[in-house]
Protein backbone atom coordinates (compact mmCIF):
# COMPACT_ATOMS: atom_id res chain seq x y z
CA UNK A 1 0.00 0.00 0.00
CA UNK A 2 1.34 3.60 -0.85
CA UNK A 3 0.81 6.14 1.73
CA UNK A 4 1.30 9.73 2.11
CA UNK A 5 1.38 11.43 5.11
CA UNK A 6 0.61 15.28 6.09
CA UNK A 7 1.62 16.84 9.22
CA UNK A 8 -0.37 20.08 10.20
CA UNK A 9 0.20 22.06 13.22
CA UNK A 10 2.54 22.65 16.10
CA UNK A 11 6.15 20.87 15.69
CA UNK A 12 4.75 17.96 17.61
CA UNK A 13 2.26 16.84 15.64
CA UNK A 14 4.32 16.98 12.41
CA UNK A 15 7.16 15.36 14.39
CA UNK A 16 4.34 12.20 15.59
CA UNK A 17 3.11 12.55 12.03
CA UNK A 18 6.74 11.69 11.05
CA UNK A 19 7.23 9.03 13.51
CA UNK A 20 3.52 7.99 11.80
CA UNK A 21 5.31 7.37 8.62
CA UNK A 22 8.58 5.60 9.59
CA UNK A 23 6.57 2.65 11.57
CA UNK A 24 4.74 2.85 8.33
CA UNK A 25 8.25 2.26 6.25
CA UNK A 26 8.98 -0.37 8.86
CA UNK A 27 5.97 -2.61 8.19
CA UNK A 28 6.97 -2.36 4.53
CA UNK A 29 4.54 -0.15 2.68
CA UNK A 30 6.01 2.21 0.37
CA UNK A 31 6.33 5.79 1.32
CA UNK A 32 4.43 7.90 -1.77
CA UNK A 33 6.39 11.02 -2.88
CA UNK A 34 2.89 12.35 -2.64
CA UNK A 35 -0.79 12.57 -2.09
CA UNK A 36 -1.41 12.40 -6.01
CA UNK A 37 0.21 9.01 -6.16
CA UNK A 38 -0.76 7.57 -3.22
CA UNK A 39 -3.43 5.16 -2.17
CA UNK A 40 -4.15 6.06 1.41
CA UNK A 41 -3.56 9.70 3.14
CA UNK A 42 -2.52 9.84 6.45
CA UNK A 43 -3.92 13.41 8.20
CA UNK A 44 -2.01 14.74 11.39
CA UNK A 45 -4.90 17.28 11.94
CA UNK A 46 -4.56 20.32 14.13
CA UNK A 47 -7.78 21.93 15.55
CA UNK A 48 -6.36 24.86 17.40
CA UNK A 49 -9.23 27.35 16.43
CA UNK A 50 -11.99 27.00 14.11
CA UNK A 51 -10.76 28.00 11.08
CA UNK A 52 -7.91 25.54 11.14
CA UNK A 53 -10.59 22.93 11.88
CA UNK A 54 -12.43 24.27 8.84
CA UNK A 55 -9.43 23.76 7.00
CA UNK A 56 -8.51 19.97 7.91
CA UNK A 57 -12.28 19.00 7.09
CA UNK A 58 -11.79 20.46 3.75
CA UNK A 59 -8.74 18.72 3.43
CA UNK A 60 -10.40 15.48 4.10
CA UNK A 61 -13.23 15.90 1.97
CA UNK A 62 -10.62 17.21 -1.31
CA UNK A 63 -8.42 13.35 -0.70
CA UNK A 64 -11.67 11.44 -0.66
CA UNK A 65 -13.23 13.38 -3.65
CA UNK A 66 -9.78 12.07 -4.98
CA UNK A 67 -10.58 8.33 -4.11
CA UNK A 68 -8.22 8.45 -1.41
CA UNK A 69 -8.26 6.34 1.78
CA UNK A 70 -8.40 9.02 4.48
CA UNK A 71 -6.91 7.99 7.98
CA UNK A 72 -6.80 11.00 10.53
CA UNK A 73 -4.76 10.89 13.32
CA UNK A 74 -3.76 14.17 15.35
CA UNK A 75 -5.88 16.47 17.78
CA UNK A 76 -8.97 16.46 15.51
CA UNK A 77 -9.11 12.45 16.12
CA UNK A 78 -9.74 12.45 20.05
CA UNK A 79 -10.62 16.21 20.12
CA UNK A 80 -13.56 16.25 17.57
CA UNK A 81 -14.55 12.35 17.16
CA UNK A 82 -18.17 13.02 17.17
CA UNK A 83 -17.88 15.68 14.53
CA UNK A 84 -15.51 13.81 11.94
CA UNK A 85 -17.38 10.43 12.75
CA UNK A 86 -20.62 12.22 11.20
CA UNK A 87 -18.95 13.81 7.88
CA UNK A 88 -16.32 11.74 7.24
CA UNK A 89 -17.96 7.96 8.42
CA UNK A 90 -15.45 6.32 6.18
CA UNK A 91 -12.44 7.64 7.65
CA UNK A 92 -11.07 5.33 10.52
CA UNK A 93 -9.22 7.34 13.69
CA UNK A 94 -6.14 7.37 15.00
CA UNK A 95 -5.38 8.69 18.66
CA UNK A 96 -2.34 11.32 18.13
CA UNK A 97 1.10 9.35 17.64
CA UNK A 98 -0.36 6.46 18.33
CA UNK A 99 2.19 4.27 16.00
CA UNK A 100 0.65 0.95 17.31
CA UNK A 101 -3.18 2.06 16.63
CA UNK A 102 -2.09 2.87 13.08
CA UNK A 103 -0.55 -0.51 12.28
CA UNK A 104 -3.16 -2.15 13.76
CA UNK A 105 -4.86 -0.61 10.91
CA UNK A 106 -2.74 -0.78 8.09
CA UNK A 107 -1.00 -3.94 9.01
CA UNK A 108 1.89 -5.00 7.11
CA UNK A 109 2.90 -4.16 3.47
CA UNK A 110 4.91 -6.32 0.91
CA UNK A 111 7.77 -4.09 0.64
CA UNK A 112 11.49 -3.81 1.91
CA UNK A 113 11.62 -1.18 4.06
CA UNK A 114 14.15 1.82 2.63
CA UNK A 115 16.71 4.15 3.59
CA UNK A 116 14.37 7.04 4.10
CA UNK A 117 16.29 10.92 3.98
CA UNK A 118 17.33 11.91 7.32
CA UNK A 119 15.49 15.06 8.05
CA UNK A 120 18.44 18.14 8.20
CA UNK A 121 15.87 18.93 11.28
CA UNK A 122 14.98 16.36 13.37
CA UNK A 123 11.62 16.74 15.33
CA UNK A 124 12.01 14.78 18.85
CA UNK A 125 8.11 14.72 20.70
CA UNK A 126 9.12 14.10 24.21
CA UNK A 127 5.82 14.00 25.75
CA UNK A 128 2.39 14.71 24.96
CA UNK A 129 -0.87 16.15 26.87
CA UNK A 130 -0.34 19.27 28.98
CA UNK A 131 -0.81 20.09 33.06
CA UNK A 132 -3.03 22.87 32.38
CA UNK A 133 -6.79 24.44 32.59
CA UNK A 134 -6.64 26.96 30.11
CA UNK A 135 -10.38 27.89 29.53
CA UNK A 136 -9.99 28.50 25.71
CA UNK A 137 -7.85 25.24 24.63
CA UNK A 138 -8.85 22.21 23.55
CA UNK A 139 -5.24 20.32 24.25
CA UNK A 140 -6.21 18.51 27.58
CA UNK A 141 -9.53 17.42 25.31
CA UNK A 142 -7.54 15.90 22.51
CA UNK A 143 -3.88 14.81 24.25
CA UNK A 144 -5.30 14.41 27.81
CA UNK A 145 -2.68 14.52 30.77
CA UNK A 146 0.93 14.56 30.20
CA UNK A 147 2.57 11.44 29.07
CA UNK A 148 6.34 11.87 29.14
CA UNK A 149 9.02 9.70 26.95
CA UNK A 150 11.33 7.79 28.78
CA UNK A 151 15.21 10.01 28.79
CA UNK A 152 16.90 6.73 27.54
CA UNK A 153 15.02 6.59 24.25
CA UNK A 154 14.77 10.46 23.64
CA UNK A 155 18.54 10.33 24.13
CA UNK A 156 19.60 7.75 21.82
CA UNK A 157 17.10 9.01 18.88
CA UNK A 158 18.97 12.20 19.48
CA UNK A 159 22.05 10.51 19.14
CA UNK A 160 20.60 8.62 15.72
CA UNK A 161 19.54 11.67 14.08
CA UNK A 162 22.89 12.96 14.71
CA UNK A 163 25.08 10.25 13.73
CA UNK A 164 22.52 10.07 10.53
CA UNK A 165 23.77 13.72 9.32
CA UNK A 166 20.94 15.71 11.39
CA UNK A 167 21.96 19.25 12.62
CA UNK A 168 19.09 20.94 14.42
CA UNK A 169 17.18 18.74 17.02
CA UNK A 170 13.58 20.47 17.88
CA UNK A 171 12.40 18.93 21.44
CA UNK A 172 8.59 19.75 21.28
CA UNK A 173 5.41 19.20 23.08
CA UNK A 174 2.52 20.85 23.90
CA UNK A 175 4.27 21.90 26.81
CA UNK A 176 7.66 21.22 26.79
CA UNK A 177 8.15 22.30 30.85
CA UNK A 178 5.60 19.67 31.59
CA UNK A 179 8.27 17.01 30.55
CA UNK A 180 8.81 14.49 33.37
CA UNK A 181 5.89 15.54 35.56
CA UNK A 182 4.62 11.53 35.31
CA UNK A 183 7.73 10.21 35.66
CA UNK A 184 9.28 11.88 38.34
CA UNK A 185 12.31 13.53 35.86
CA UNK A 186 12.14 16.86 34.23
CA UNK A 187 12.98 18.82 31.33
CA UNK A 188 16.33 20.06 33.35
CA UNK A 189 17.41 16.56 33.72
CA UNK A 190 16.16 15.50 29.50
CA UNK A 191 18.81 18.72 29.14
CA UNK A 192 21.74 18.09 31.08
CA UNK A 193 21.32 14.10 29.44
CA UNK A 194 21.48 15.79 26.49
CA UNK A 195 24.24 17.28 26.84
CA UNK A 196 26.69 14.45 26.35
CA UNK A 197 25.51 13.74 22.88
CA UNK A 198 28.31 13.67 20.69
CA UNK A 199 28.18 15.45 17.70
CA UNK A 200 27.94 19.42 16.38
CA UNK A 201 24.65 20.33 16.00
CA UNK A 202 22.18 22.81 17.36
CA UNK A 203 19.31 22.01 19.99
CA UNK A 204 15.83 23.73 19.98
CA UNK A 205 13.81 23.28 23.24
CA UNK A 206 10.11 24.07 22.42
CA UNK A 207 7.37 25.92 23.93
CA UNK A 208 6.91 26.20 27.92
CA UNK A 209 4.73 27.65 29.70
CA UNK A 210 5.32 29.65 32.79
CA UNK A 211 3.48 28.37 35.03
CA UNK A 212 5.63 25.24 34.71
CA UNK A 213 8.90 27.16 34.93
CA UNK A 214 8.37 29.79 37.63
CA UNK A 215 9.84 28.76 41.00
CA UNK A 216 12.61 26.55 39.11
CA UNK A 217 14.04 29.58 36.93
CA UNK A 218 17.32 29.70 38.24
CA UNK A 219 17.76 25.20 37.69
CA UNK A 220 16.09 25.32 34.25
CA UNK A 221 18.44 28.29 32.86
CA UNK A 222 21.19 26.47 33.73
CA UNK A 223 20.06 23.47 31.56
CA UNK A 224 20.26 25.85 28.62
CA UNK A 225 24.17 25.97 29.17
CA UNK A 226 25.64 23.68 26.93
CA UNK A 227 27.14 25.63 24.09
CA UNK A 228 24.85 23.96 21.24
CA UNK A 229 21.64 24.58 22.61
CA UNK A 230 20.05 27.70 21.08
CA UNK A 231 19.69 30.21 23.80
CA UNK A 232 15.23 30.88 22.71
CA UNK A 233 12.78 30.19 24.87
CA UNK A 234 8.77 30.41 23.80
CA UNK A 235 7.12 31.35 26.65
CA UNK A 236 3.13 32.08 25.81
CA UNK A 237 1.79 34.97 28.16
CA UNK A 238 -1.28 35.22 26.37
CA UNK A 239 -2.60 38.78 28.35
CA UNK A 240 -0.88 41.56 30.35
CA UNK A 241 -3.76 41.68 32.36
CA UNK A 242 -3.82 39.28 35.56
CA UNK A 243 -8.22 39.46 35.40
CA UNK A 244 -7.99 38.33 32.04
CA UNK A 245 -5.42 35.47 33.03
CA UNK A 246 -7.26 34.36 35.74
CA UNK A 247 -10.36 34.16 33.82
CA UNK A 248 -8.26 31.70 31.19
CA UNK A 249 -7.32 29.60 33.98
CA UNK A 250 -3.47 30.08 32.97
CA UNK A 251 -2.09 29.24 36.58
CA UNK A 252 0.15 31.86 36.82
CA UNK A 253 1.00 35.59 38.14
CA UNK A 254 2.30 38.48 35.74
CA UNK A 255 5.13 38.40 38.66
CA UNK A 256 5.97 34.64 37.68
CA UNK A 257 6.15 34.97 33.97
CA UNK A 258 8.53 38.05 34.73
CA UNK A 259 10.40 36.00 37.00
CA UNK A 260 11.43 33.48 34.28
CA UNK A 261 11.95 36.04 31.52
CA UNK A 262 14.45 37.79 33.81
CA UNK A 263 16.58 34.56 34.91
CA UNK A 264 17.02 33.63 31.59
CA UNK A 265 18.08 37.17 30.76
CA UNK A 266 20.29 36.96 33.71
CA UNK A 267 21.74 33.93 32.26
CA UNK A 268 21.61 34.66 28.46
CA UNK A 269 21.03 38.76 27.71
CA UNK A 270 20.88 38.30 24.20
CA UNK A 271 18.27 35.32 24.27
CA UNK A 272 15.50 35.29 21.40
CA UNK A 273 11.86 35.49 23.74
CA UNK A 274 8.81 34.38 21.86
CA UNK A 275 5.48 35.11 23.24
CA UNK A 276 1.70 34.40 22.06
CA UNK A 277 -1.03 36.55 23.01
CA UNK A 278 -5.01 36.52 22.50
CA UNK A 279 -6.68 39.42 21.82
CA UNK A 280 -10.78 39.64 22.63
CA UNK A 281 -10.88 37.28 25.01
CA UNK A 282 -14.34 37.14 26.59
CA UNK A 283 -14.60 40.23 29.27
CA UNK A 284 -11.38 42.28 27.80
CA UNK A 285 -11.84 45.39 28.22
CA UNK A 286 -9.65 48.89 26.71
CA UNK A 287 -7.72 48.92 29.85
CA UNK A 288 -6.99 44.76 29.44
CA UNK A 289 -6.07 45.45 25.73
CA UNK A 290 -3.51 48.26 26.60
CA UNK A 291 -1.72 46.25 30.11
CA UNK A 292 -0.88 43.75 27.22
CA UNK A 293 0.70 46.45 25.22
CA UNK A 294 2.30 48.20 27.92
CA UNK A 295 3.55 44.39 28.86
CA UNK A 296 5.21 43.74 25.20
CA UNK A 297 6.62 46.93 25.21
CA UNK A 298 8.48 46.53 28.71
CA UNK A 299 9.27 42.84 27.67
CA UNK A 300 10.36 43.84 23.44
CA UNK A 301 10.04 40.36 22.36
CA UNK A 302 11.55 39.08 18.95
CA UNK A 303 8.31 37.71 17.76
CA UNK A 304 4.49 37.64 18.84
CA UNK A 305 2.10 35.71 17.41
CA UNK A 306 -1.13 37.50 17.50
CA UNK A 307 -4.28 35.37 17.55
CA UNK A 308 -8.19 36.61 18.10
CA UNK A 309 -10.00 34.85 20.49
CA UNK A 310 -11.86 31.75 18.57
CA UNK A 311 -13.83 29.54 21.01
CA UNK A 312 -13.62 25.87 20.58
CA UNK A 313 -16.55 23.80 21.23
CA UNK A 314 -16.78 21.84 24.76
CA UNK A 315 -14.43 24.37 26.73
CA UNK A 316 -15.34 26.75 29.02
CA UNK A 317 -14.31 29.81 27.18
CA UNK A 318 -17.06 29.20 24.65
CA UNK A 319 -19.80 29.53 26.96
CA UNK A 320 -18.48 33.04 27.56
CA UNK A 321 -20.30 36.44 26.64
CA UNK A 322 -17.80 37.24 23.52
CA UNK A 323 -16.72 40.63 22.30
CA UNK A 324 -17.82 42.32 19.48
CA UNK A 325 -15.91 41.77 16.26
CA UNK A 326 -15.20 44.95 15.52
CA UNK A 327 -13.51 45.45 18.97
CA UNK A 328 -11.67 42.30 18.31
CA UNK A 329 -10.17 43.25 14.45
CA UNK A 330 -8.80 46.41 16.08
CA UNK A 331 -7.02 45.36 19.12
CA UNK A 332 -5.00 42.67 16.60
CA UNK A 333 -4.55 45.61 14.25
CA UNK A 334 -2.92 47.85 16.91
CA UNK A 335 -0.90 44.74 18.25
CA UNK A 336 -0.02 43.36 14.99
CA UNK A 337 1.53 46.96 14.51
CA UNK A 338 3.57 47.06 17.57
CA UNK A 339 4.72 43.42 17.19
CA UNK A 340 6.41 44.43 14.06
CA UNK A 341 7.79 47.88 15.36
CA UNK A 342 9.49 45.66 18.49
CA UNK A 343 10.26 42.71 17.16
CA UNK A 344 12.51 45.05 14.26
CA UNK A 345 13.73 47.25 17.44
CA UNK A 346 14.74 44.26 18.80
CA UNK A 347 16.86 42.93 15.68
CA UNK A 348 18.37 46.05 14.75
CA UNK A 349 20.69 46.05 18.05
CA UNK A 350 22.67 43.43 16.77
CA UNK A 351 23.70 45.07 13.42
CA UNK A 352 27.61 45.58 13.22
CA UNK A 353 27.94 42.64 15.54
CA UNK A 354 30.04 39.62 14.31
CA UNK A 355 28.75 36.35 15.54
CA UNK A 356 28.42 32.53 14.36
CA UNK A 357 25.81 30.72 11.95
CA UNK A 358 24.54 27.71 10.99
CA UNK A 359 22.66 27.27 7.51
CA UNK A 360 19.82 25.78 7.44
CA UNK A 361 17.64 26.44 4.46
CA UNK A 362 17.71 27.67 1.03
CA UNK A 363 14.83 29.46 0.91
CA UNK A 364 15.44 31.58 -2.58
CA UNK A 365 17.77 31.21 -5.30
CA UNK A 366 21.14 33.04 -4.31
CA UNK A 367 20.65 33.26 -0.57
CA UNK A 368 20.49 30.89 2.54
CA UNK A 369 19.10 31.16 5.56
CA UNK A 370 21.25 30.56 8.42
CA UNK A 371 20.45 30.88 12.45
CA UNK A 372 22.84 32.28 15.02
CA UNK A 373 23.44 30.87 18.15
CA UNK A 374 20.23 32.44 19.98
CA UNK A 375 17.71 30.81 16.79
CA UNK A 376 17.58 34.39 15.22
CA UNK A 377 17.07 34.19 11.84
CA UNK A 378 19.79 35.59 8.84
CA UNK A 379 19.87 35.72 5.59
CA UNK A 380 23.14 35.52 3.69
CA UNK A 381 23.02 37.04 -0.28
CA UNK A 382 24.38 33.44 -1.18
CA UNK A 383 24.22 30.22 -1.72
CA UNK A 384 26.08 28.17 0.56
CA UNK A 385 25.87 24.06 1.52
CA UNK A 386 23.44 23.50 4.69
CA UNK A 387 24.57 21.94 7.96
CA UNK A 388 27.27 24.12 7.91
CA UNK A 389 28.98 26.44 10.64
CA UNK A 390 30.24 30.16 9.52
CA UNK A 391 31.64 33.19 10.77
CA UNK A 392 29.01 36.30 9.60
CA UNK A 393 28.95 40.21 10.10
CA UNK A 394 25.44 41.49 10.59
CA UNK A 395 24.97 44.34 8.47
CA UNK A 396 20.92 45.25 8.53
CA UNK A 397 17.74 44.33 9.79
CA UNK A 398 14.47 44.18 9.34
CA UNK A 399 11.43 42.82 11.00
CA UNK A 400 11.83 38.98 11.22
CA UNK A 401 15.36 38.49 9.93
CA UNK A 402 18.59 40.11 9.83
CA UNK A 403 20.87 39.84 6.86
CA UNK A 404 24.57 39.35 6.79
CA UNK A 405 27.88 38.93 5.09
CA UNK A 406 30.80 36.38 5.64
CA UNK A 407 33.13 37.62 8.01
Amino acid sequence: MSIWFEGYGCTANQGETLEMRDHANELGHEIAKDSSSAKTVVLGTCTVIESTQNKMEKRISELMDQGKNVIVSGCMATADTKVLNSKFPNAPLVSPGDINGLGDLIGRGGCKPETLESPFASILPISSGCLGRCTYCATLKARGRVTSRSVNDIFFKAQYAIDSGSKELLLTSQDNGAFGADTGTSLENLLMELSHLDGKFRLRVGMLNPMLVAGRSHEMAKAWGDPRTYKFMHLPIQSGSQKILDSMVRDHTLEEFWEVVNVFREHYPEMMIITDVITGFPGETDEDHQETISLLEELLPDLVNVTRFSPRKGTPASRYKRINGRIIKKRSRELTVLRKELGARSFKRFVGRKTSILTVENQKRGSTLCRDDNYRPIILMEELPLGEFYDVEIIDSEYGFMTAILA
